[in-house]
């Protein structure tokens, strides 16, 4: 749960003990400054939500008031002035410099306190998402800026909801709004009061809890995650596991359906001076979810240092195609490319050649429209990648045959119609490379 910050300006030290001990009882983080350099420098520094400002100061009452609203002017706290006087007067040149309310220093406690719970209220309303009830993006940084400055003992997790865009455009606003309620609502199920969830960005939420409960709790995020996604989809897309998708510049396409991707971040004593750092370290954790199909988490550990070999780069595209001008064409403009091209013009030999080549590319021809053979080679291909535990190549299937759907749910990454222009076929190559 967001505590909010409130800071007390006063240098009659009994009022303001008095007024912390109020605010506390609120779920309130209090500081108290008598010295006014000092409240300055933490007002710059810390943001609070709420200012408290006593006309026992040193300086006038409402030009102080005046600076901290010019000094303020980019995260707009809540200024409440406290004064001896209730003097309209008093009250009108404190409410005109910029002040959000004016007391009496003689209120009620009762009083006080329910000014301040509705001071707090309004501004955490206005700083919630509606859709899941989350905090905003400004509030989520500031509050992971004051974990990190404490060096509390907390981890930070990054949850990621990879493909909801797409899902929104193929699937409407309603279906995404329902996605995120859904989501939230799972999230919300696993939190306690010293939890704090928010918003990143529209898709990426952060949650601060202690590093103990992290790991339990991403675990059980992806896993309830994965166990109500065919609530989302059309029983056609979450049993082949992808969706169709296509726009006036974009050929029709598979798309990945919905997974959480989450990464954890220790920032107990890992020298991190500031949120920026935590926040690149959580990306960069996230990308080792990628290539995972199902949602997935990930844990920053200690690092492991060693000699590793160099990847092999993947340039090898393989093109099957019984049409030998076809096949050179694609072959001469692949090469020129800068890609490793190997041409296969029989299916009794492309399994073979698959083999001894390994392709990370496979432009796959339909061939006959009666005999099917490259219908026939990829289900083959499929099988044997499955059979040996074998990653299966990006596969581009050409055909002037109208099987979508049936060659995109067999395995195909991207069909593409007959005929096509040849420089689409690269840039998808270098797309799914």
């Amino acid at each position: 749960m967001y505590s909010p910050e409130v800071f007390i300006i006063s240098k009659r030290k009994e009022i303001a003990i008095k007024h912390k001990k109020l605010v506390e009882a609120l779920n309130c983080e209090v500081s108290i400054f008598s010295k006014l350099d000092e409240a300055i420098f933490a007002i710059k520094n810390d943001e609070p939500e709420i200012i408290i400002i006593s006309d026992t100061i040193e300086d006038t009452l409402s030009d102080f008031i005046r600076k901290i609203r010019v000094l303020t002017y980019n995260f707009r706290p809540v200024i409440i002035a406290i004064s001896k006087s209730d003097a309209i007067d008093d009250k009108l040149s404190a409410l005109e410099a910029g002040a959000d309310d004016f007391l009496d220093e003689s209120v009620q406690s009762r009083e006080f306190q329910a000014r301040i719970n509705a001071h707090i209220r309004r501004y955490l309303e206005n700083s919630v998402n509606p859709l899941t009830n989350f905090i905003d993006n400004k509030v989520t940084l500031k509050a992971l800026k004051r974990s990190v400055k404490r060096n509390e003992a907390k981890a930070v997790m990054l949850i990621n909801i990879s493909g909801i865009n797409f899902y929104k455009e193929i699937y409407g606003e309603i279906a995404y709004e329902k996605a995120l309620q859904t989501l939230a609502a799972i999230i919300n199920s696993t939190l306690q009061k010293e939890d704090i969830i928010g918003h990143y960005s529209v898709k990426d939420f952060l949650l601060i809890t202690p590093f103990i409960k992290a790991e339990k709790i991403a675990k059980f995020l992806t896993f309830a995650f994965d166990g109500i996604l065919d609530r989302f989809y059309s029983e056609f897309d979450y049993k082949n596991n992808f969706m169709l998708y296509s726009s006036e510049s974009i050929e029709e396409k598979k798309i990945p359906l919905m997974k959480l991707s989450i990464a954890i971040v220790e920032t107990h004593d890992k020298n991190i001076e500031n949120e920026k750092q935590v926040l690149n370290l959580l990306f960069n954790v996230l990308k080792l979810c990628k290539s995972s199909k199902e949602s997935c988490y990930v844990i920053d550990r200690p690092k492991l240092y060693g000699e590793v070999s160099k990847a092999e780069p993947k340039n090898k595209v393989m093109v099957m195609e019984p049409d030998s001008a076809l096949s050179l064409l694609l072959k001469t403009n692949l090469e020129m490319q800068g890609f490793d091209v190997c041409v296969c013009d029989n299916y009794n030999e492309f399994l073979e050649s698959f083999e001894s080549f390994v392709p990370n590319v496979l432009i796959l021809d339909y061939g006959n429209e009666h005999k099917k053979q490259g219908f026939k080679a990829l289900e083959c291909l499929i099988k044997h990648t499955e059979t040996k535990d074998l990653k299966p190549p990006k596969i581009i299937f050409s055909t002037t045959i109208q099987e979508k759907k049936n060659i995109l749910s067999k395995g195909a990454d991207l069909y593409l119609p007959k005929p096509y222009d040849i420089n689409t076929l690269i840039d998808w190559v270098k797309k799914l490379i």
